[in-house]
């Protein structure tokens, strides 16, 4: 069992010093009670992380603004996977939007594409009801096909990346400039871990999302890199700790 250390002063906490019922680790060198679950989590990024040697496709680097650590979500196995989902699911929505598309194109009066499916329903054109409750009942379905598209890039060329100095931190998920940007305090980090989540969704199957936590002492939390292999998620969660802690563990 690895012992687990003070993420302030670094120093390994006697046993004398931990209470496993109530989930605490105090230091005395620094006169803080700590999650022993917690620490016990962080001690586990350390095993078979070599920092000075990213796995394929991670990186850590100094540039002349602070450091930058990240990884590509690049993944063969889950582009292909995504593929073939985003092809069915949007093949079958864009017969819908196709109809309704038709439709109000012939509301409009203005020309239909000989392609497109025929705005009839019990053998009489839509009307301007059907068409915009067909356009409302799509919304949702338009929008997880767009979700699924874009997961699909990241997941062909996306990537996620922090940079951070002594003042300011930023955690950047997306492709190349386009994406978005979560800003934090280095300084108020109080924590940095590999966070497990499972659950089961309304049909009863079992679900789970891995991803990096950072936490504030102002009780921020910034997840993220969910769409990382294991090796990348582990390394970039690792490297954090150590620059915005002083250590892995």
């Amino acid at each position: 069992m690895v012992s687990p250390t003070c993420p302030k002063c670094g120093r390994v906490i006697p046993s004398d010093d931990i209470n496993v019922a109530n989930d605490v680790a105090y230091c005395r060198n620094c006169n803080l009670a700590h999650k022993l679950s917690s620490l016990a989590r962080a001690a586990e990024l350390e095993t078979g992380i070599d920092l000075s040697n990213p796995p394929a496709g991670a990186w850590q680097q100094q540039d002349g603004m602070g450091t930058i650590i990240g990884a590509t979500h690049r993944s063969l196995g889950a582009a292909l996977g995504l593929l073939a989902v985003s092809l069915f699911w949007n093949g079958i929505v864009s017969v819908f939007v196709s109809l309704a598309s038709a439709s109000t194109l012939h509301l409009l009066d203005l020309p239909v594409p000989a392609w497109f499916p025929a705005p009839i329903m019990n053998d009489s054109p839509m009307g301007m009801g059907m068409t915009i409750f067909l356009w409302l009942f799509l919304t949702p379905f338009i929008a997880i096909g767009v979700g699924m598209i874009c997961a699909l890039l990241l997941t062909l060329a996306g990537g996620t990346e922090v940079s951070m100095n002594r003042f300011e931190a930023s955690v950047f998920t997306g492709i190349g400039p386009i994406g978005y940007r979560r800003r934090f305090d280095p300084q108020a980090v109080t924590d940095v871990r590999i966070d497990d989540q499972r659950w089961r969704d309304s049909d009863g199957d079992y679900r789970r999302k891995t991803c990096i936590l950072i936490e504030t002492r102002e009780g921020k939390k910034l997840k993220f890199g969910s769409g990382l292999t294991e090796e990348r998620r582990r390394f970039v969660a690792a490297s954090l700790r150590k620059a915005l802690l002083g250590r892995v563990a």
